[in-house]
C-alpha cells in the first residue's frame, strides 16, 4: 500500500497499530516538521545523513516476506516489524526480512524491531546480535515519546490525535501484553529452599542457574518474560530473572520443572518490592496463593523507584 491512511481498517490489531504510526509520522510534517527527527533519534544507534519523505505500510509481495511498515530517503531505508505481543519475534521472519533488504540500493539499511519487550532482555539481544543491520524499540519508548510531545506542546488536531493513540498504546498494549508472573516461594522441606539462606544461593550456589516449579510456567519459555518470586517472610518481591528454557527434567520429584535462567539477567530487589504495593496494584493479590500474571502496565507500577541490583 503505498499511501497511508489514517482511517485505513486492518483486521489484525498489530496492522492497525503500524497504520496508525506510520500516519501520525506523515501527518506530523503539517503541523511539526521536527516531529519525525526527534522520533527517529529516539531508535538507538541509528545514524540518518538525509531526510525520510516517504512513509509506507507494505504488503508481503513487495517485501518478499512480512515486514509492516517502511520509513525511507534517498539515502535510507528502514524496514518495520511490529508486534503488539512480547515474546512473538520468529527468526525465520526476521532472516527473510534481511535478504530482502540486502537487495536495496539505499546506502542506509535497517531492520526495525518495534515490540513491547525490554530492549535490554536477552531475548531481544539474541535478534539484534544477529546482524549489524537490527535496531530495535520498545513501544514503551514509543508512548514516552508521544505523551512527552502532547505535554510539551500546545493543543491541536495533530496532538489530540497523537492523545488518542497514546490511549490505545496503554488500553491494549501495556494493561493486557503479559510481561511475567509473581510466584510465592515455597519454604518446605519439598522445595528445599530455605529464607535464610535462599538468595545468597541464588547469587553464587545451587539456585543461581535455575529454578523448579510444581508446574510448567510455558508463556515464560524463551520469551523474555519476568519470573518475579514473592517472599512470604519478607513480605514482599525480592527476586526477578529472564527465564531462557522451561522443561521437565524431573530432577525433583516435587517439583519435576526447571526453569533455566537467561545469563545475566538474575536481579535482586533491595528492599524488596512491599506487599503494601503489591497490593496498590493488585487488589485482590494474597500472599498466601501468589501465583499472579502481570502486565507490562503491573510491571511499571510494581518495579518503578525500586533499587535494583543486578
Amino acid at each position: 500500500m503505498n499511501k497511508v491512511n489514517i482511517f485505513t481498517y486492518y483486521k489484525q490489531k498489530e496492522n492497525q497499530f503500524t497504520n496508525g504510526l506510520i500516519s501520525l509520522l506523515k501527518l506530523s510534517r503539517l503541523d511539526n516538521p521536527q516531529f519525525v527527527t526527534d522520533f527517529l533519534s529516539i531508535i538507538p544507534d541509528l545514524v540518518l545523513t538525509g531526510e525520510v519523505n516517504k512513509f509506507r505500510v507494505l504488503q508481503e509481495k513487495e517485501t518478499g516476506g512480512t515486514a509492516d511498515a517502511e520509513l525511507a530517503g534517498e539515502d535510507c531505508r528502514i524496514w518495520i516489524e511490529s508486534k503488539i505481543v512480547s515474546g512473538s519475534l520468529r527468526s525465520d521472519q526476521i532472516d527473510a526480512h534481511l535478504k530482502s533488504l540486502s537487495g536495496s540500493p539505499k546506502k542506509l539499511k535497517r531492520l526495525l524491531l518495534l515490540t513491547p519487550d525490554d530492549s535490554n532482555s536477552s531475548y531481544i539481544n539474541q535478534f539484534v546480535s544477529k546482524d549489524p543491520r537490527i535496531r530495535h524499540l520498545a513501544w514503551r519508548a514509543v508512548y514516552d515519546f508521544l505523551e512527552d510531545f502532547v505535554k510539551n506542546k500546545p493543543p491541536s488536531v495533530f496532538s489530540k490525535l497523537v492523545g488518542q493513540f497514546l490511549l490505545l498504546i496503554g488500553d491494549t498494549i501495556f494493561k493486557h501484553d503479559f510481561a511475567g508472573i509473581i510466584l510465592k516461594i515455597a519454604f518446605t522441606n519439598k522445595s528445599g529452599v530455605n529464607p535464610r539462606t535462599y538468595l545468597n544461593e541464588l547469587k553464587t550456589g545451587e539456585f543461581s542457574t535455575r529454578w523448579n516449579t510444581p508446574g510448567p510456567y510455558k508463556q515464560l519459555d524463551g520469551t523474555g518474560r519476568k519470573l518475579m518470586l514473592y517472599d512470604g517472610t519478607r513480605k514482599g518481591i525480592t527476586v526477578e530473572v529472564e527465564i531462557e528454557k522451561v522443561e521437565e527434567t524431573g530432577s525433583e520429584p516435587d517439583y519435576p520443572w526447571t526453569n533455566e535462567f537467561a545469563r545475566g539477567t538474575l536481579c535482586f530487589f533491595e528492599p524488596p518490592i512491599p506487599l503494601s504495593r503489591i497490593q496498590s496494584v493488585f487488589e485482590s493479590f494474597r500472599k498466601s496463593r501468589a501465583i499472579r500474571n502481570i502486565t507490562h502496565e503491573h510491571y511499571r507500577k510494581l518495579t518503578e523507584g525500586m533499587k535494583k541490583i543486578c
